[in-house]
């Protein structure tokens, strides 16, 4: 193959990304090389692990390669598309994040050492950031803002702690000698989410934990403290997110209640290389409104969810994702008798963001939920358990869910 030839080759490459690398592959990693006109083997992975070794050893993905092969690469690295290239006989790596249009070249005394300089660029110099912000609003299972991502698991937490699972602030005036027993609450959450044009399943585990301190004088004014504990799977990729949270329950009447909270979480994956804090507020409104025979209870919520930068040694990273997010739902209980004295729960809960919005920007939940008292007035433990099904864009799921205070 002449040297015009191969610049022509190489530029096509560039133009058409991984197109043709990507058929057959509908996971976040992909990493295929060609070599003199022959097409390497498709490799195709929900782990960023995947990519890093492809990278290291391109005689994974094509046998024919050699250290002096003129070499194509076309590849997906958490969903942002890159091309890499070698001419023949050179050391000098060409690579180019067609999305994000960062593009440049490594030269090391040998490919290999090109290839860990370009491993290194992505590591150290904000690219691995710059990937994240774009997968959060391309792809509905970015591990920040997609389908059990940080941030929408940060938004439901909170507005489930304000809005359903809370002991009930909005549950009339105070009685005189009414008990004011601080609460433990463990809530075992499981969910399972498909993905339009994915074979990745993406299923979660979540436990989070809170202590609520209610008012000795009032009890309907509660102090909670909540450390949500969660694991998500996108295929066999695996995401860990954990924070700390605190929010102040403040009864405006009998019927009414403002819950205030603010939260630090961080997530953090190498399967998803991904890693972030992320600093949330949020203030929600709680309205109930009493029937003949059931309540109808109004809540409301708006949140700012900012991301932080994470540094460690030589590495930092920081997605810089900004999010204003609503939640508005209501509420329909009604008391059942089943051997002892319960309540149903039916729920319609929106979920919208404002202003940059992610690639999973609005979603519906609807729920029902059955379990024992919840007043505030009452000193005694609560359970409830109950099941949820959501629709948003390109995504739809379930999530089953027990909870326990005492």
């Amino acid at each position: 193959m002449n040297k015009k030839l191969i610049k022509i080759t190489l530029l096509a490459a560039g133009l058409i990304g991984g197109s043709l690398a990507y058929a057959g592959c509908d996971k976040s990693y992909a990493f295929r090389v060609d070599v003199a006109g022959t097409p390497g083997t498709t490799i195709c992975d929900s782990k960023a692990t995947t990519f890093v070794d492809s990278l290291q050893n391109f005689n994974f993905s094509n046998a024919g390669y050699t250290s002096t092969s003129a070499a194509l690469v076309n590849g997906r690295f958490s969903d942002v598309n890159i091309s890499l290239s070698y001419a023949a006989f050179s050391n000098t790596l060409n690579y180019n994040f067609v999305e994000l249009g960062d593009s440049g070249s490594f030269t090391g005394a040998t490919r290999q050492e090109s290839q860990k300089l370009l491993e290194d660029y992505i590591k150290k110099n904000g690219i691995i950031g710059k990937i994240m912000k774009y997968q959060a609003q391309h792809s509905a299972s970015s591990p920040i803002t997609g389908a059990g991502g940080l941030i929408p698991m940060t938004i439901a937490g909170d507005f489930t702690a304000a809005f359903t699972n809370s002991p009930d602030a909005g549950a009339g005036p105070k009685a005189a000698g009414a008990a004011s027993n601080n609460l433990i609450g463990a809530n075992v959450l499981l969910g399972s989410y498909n993905v339009d044009g994915s074979s990745d399943r993406i299923t979660y585990a979540s436990l989070p934990l809170s202590y609520t301190i209610r008012n000795g004088m009032d009890p309907r004014s509660q102090l909670t403290f909540s450390l949500p504990i969660t694991v998500v799977k996108t295929g066999d990729a695996q995401t860990a997110q954990t924070g700390l949270g605190l929010s102040y329950r403040i009864p405006l009447t009998d019927r009414w209640s403002i819950p205030p909270s603010g939260k630090y979480s961080v997530v953090a994956s190498v399967d998803r290389a991904t890693l972030s804090k992320l600093y949330s507020a949020s203030l929600s409104s709680v309205y109930v409104i009493p029937m003949s025979s059931f309540d109808v209870a109004i809540g409301n919520m708006v949140g700012y969810y900012k991301t932080g930068k994470f540094s460690s040694g030589d590495y930092s990273f920081n997605p810089d994702i900004t999010n204003v997010a609503t939640r508005n739902g209501v509420m329909v209980s009604h008391p059942v008798q089943l051997g002892r004295k319960m309540t149903m729960e039916y729920t319609l809960v929106d979920t919208r963001y404002f202003g940059d919005k992610p690639f999973l920007d609005a979603y519906q939940e609807l729920g029902v939920s059955i379990g024992t008292n919840k007043s505030a007035l009452d000193a005694r433990s609560f359970f409830r358990g109950g099941i949820q099904y959501m629709r948003g864009q390109s995504v739809t799921g379930i999530q089953a869910n027990i909870g326990f205070w005492f």
